[in-house]
């Protein structure tokens, strides 16, 4: 049972990350590119804290709160520097993002690990799909 909350706060950690993501225009632009990159770090460092948390058995859902309030920026950056990105589908990721965030904002902050998962499992694959995406466009061996 441990196995399967760290595995669901990794997943919901993984959907916070798929916000990177954006709507193709034209090209691309490279700075666009750049800003992506670095929000898409900040993701993964906040992504490797929750997991931490979730490992120890210390994540709290004031934790993912906070969590997702300290990533709304970084989820906004992409989705606006992804629309100046070819190929980038930001729609995905704002819907994702905005689907998690529902999801999030919903959450009994008397909530256990064991109630959250499943709430939070359910949207964490469309973010991290759209991220993967992403994450793929502006890998430095495809730009």
């Amino acid at each position: 049972m441990r196995k399967a909350v760290v595995l669901v706060l990794i997943a919901v950690v993984a959907l916070l990350a798929l916000t990177v993501a954006g709507c193709g225009g034209g090209g691309t632009d490279q700075a666009a590119v750049t800003a992506v990159q670095g929000n898409l770090a900040k993701i993964d460092a906040a992504i490797k804290d929750l997991t931490a948390k979730g490992t120890a058995m210390t994540l709290t859902v004031a934790d993912i709160k906070a969590s997702r309030d300290s990533l709304k920026p970084e989820v906004q950056s992409v989705i606006d520097n992804g629309k100046k990105i070819k190929g980038a589908d930001t729609a995905a990721v704002e819907k994702a993002w905005t689907d998690l965030d529902a999801a999030v904002t919903g959450l009994s902050d008397t909530a256990t690990l064991l109630d959250i998962a499943p709430i939070l499992m359910s949207k964490v694959g469309p973010l991290t799909a759209a991220l993967d995406q992403i994450r793929a466009l502006v890998s430095p061996t495809t730009t």
